[in-house]
């Protein structure tokens, strides 16, 4: 039945030709390898296609093109966090917050590993929460910086929304990972909507995924321009230099590149002009480029994943004819959690909300375990500020869907 009414979905807007994509896989000698976060966290040891892969599937360029890589040694670990306690919050405001760096320490394997303190001048981590200034934002951080030598870090997040109202656990949780991942060393975006990284504060997102540790193991695998304890040569031979890293891509693909003259050798290469089309808003062009990538998956799900990019970067552009043919594309490869939200995405970048709305209740319905579908039914009641649904809905799928612990 599943099957039978997405199709459906699709055929009624039409579905159109897509010259150039395929949905057969092609031969490829790229594989990308067993990620090991503490391994790749720690020293220089893995191998240069590993790197390779993992910077590919990592939001590490994002990282460092938004400036110098800026992190805490490792030999300070556990840091010290003090997290705010007061009479005039809600009583979990503080455990929501310590469960976020938690969940980074759980996920990251020991990447990143913390202790909770109470006299905020012994914390390298400083959490507070103060009067809101009737913004959309939830929360901010900021690094405190002498020269190139970190002295600590600081999280400010609003005591109630910009209605004067207190931030329900899962909206708080979501924005704590965020601003733990940014405290830690994330400081680059990333560009998929499901990743905690992702910039667009309205994102439900409460999962830590494959890309953020990813991202994360690249950035303790770097050596640091600023960090609370300079590096000894000892430490640093251990470690990349980020462009040791950017080089294993060894993609010579930039603003100025002639890109009519410019043909990829390699997944990397093709994916750097997949970005750099797109940048261009030269879609068509791009999506070629991310289709080369797609039949280097080894397995039908990371295919469909790509082919998932390629039709939200239709949506962004609001080329929805592309985006629906793309989408149908990914679901006839490989039927999924992530690929079943299509019809529903679709739906709400072409702003019939309602329509999403019931699509996204009936997949939860029939799986009540699809995060996707959660967090992009949670996205809409956000956007159109219906919080009484939004709770409803926490509390029917948080604890299937959702991913508080």
């Amino acid at each position: 039945m599943k099957k039978l009414v997405i199709g459906a979905f699709l055929i009624a807007f039409g579905v159109f030709s897509f010259n150039g994509i395929q949905t057969s896989p092609q031969d490829s000698n790229f594989s990308l390898q067993k990620f090991s976060a503490v391994t790749l966290g720690y020293d220089r040891a893995m191998g240069e296609k590993t790197i390779k892969a993992a910077v590919i599937d990592s939001y590490y360029r994002q990282i460092c093109k938004n400036g110098k890589i800026i992190r805490w040694n490792k030999n300070s670990m556990p840091l010290s966090v003090y997290v705010q306690d007061s009479r005039d919050l809600p009583e979990y405001y503080r455990d929501v917050v310590m469960n976020a760096f938690l969940s980074w320490q759980r996920a990251s394997e020991g990447i990143v590993r913390f202790q909770f303190v109470e006299n905020q001048a012994d914390a390298d981590i400083k959490c507070y929460f103060i009067s809101g200034n009737n913004s959309d934002l939830i929360s901010s951080h900021e690094f405190i910086v002498s020269g190139n030598r970190m002295t600590n870090a600081v999280i400010n997040f609003n005591k109630s929304d910009k209605k004067g109202l207190s931030l329900d656990s899962k909206q708080l949780f979501s924005s704590a990972l965020q601003e733990v991942g940014y405290s830690i060393g994330l400081t680059g975006n990333s560009n998929s909507i499901y990743d905690v990284m992702y910039p667009v504060g309205t994102k439900f997102n409460t999962e830590i995924t494959t890309r953020d540790l990813k991202s994360l193991a690249l950035v303790y695998a770097t050596v640091p321009d600023i960090t609370n304890i300079t590096l000894n040569q000892n430490e640093r031979s251990k470690l990349y230099t980020s462009s040791e890293i950017l080089n294993t891509l060894n993609v010579p693909v930039n603003d100025n590149t002639n890109l009519n003259e410019y043909a990829g050798t390699d997944i990397a290469s093709h994916l750097a002009l997949a970005e750099q089309y797109r940048k261009l808003a030269q879609y068509d062009k791009a999506a070629k480029e991310y289709q080369v990538v797609a039949q280097s998956k080894s397995d039908k799900r990371s295919r469909s994943e790509v082919y998932y990019e390629i039709a939200v970067m239709y949506l962004d552009a609001e080329m929805f004819d592309e985006a629906k043919s793309v989408a149908e594309i990914a679901w006839q490869i490989d039927e999924n959690d992530l690929t079943i939200t299509l019809p529903p995405l679709l739906n709400y970048y072409m702003k019939r909300s309602n329509t999403a709305v019931q699509q996204l209740e009936d997949l939860l319905k029939e799986n009540p375990y699809n995060k996707y579908a959660y967090k992009l039914l949670c996205q809409i009641y956000r956007d159109k500020h219906h919080e009484n649904l939004l709770n409803s809905t926490i509390r029917r799928y948080g604890k299937t869907a959702g991913v508080i612990e």
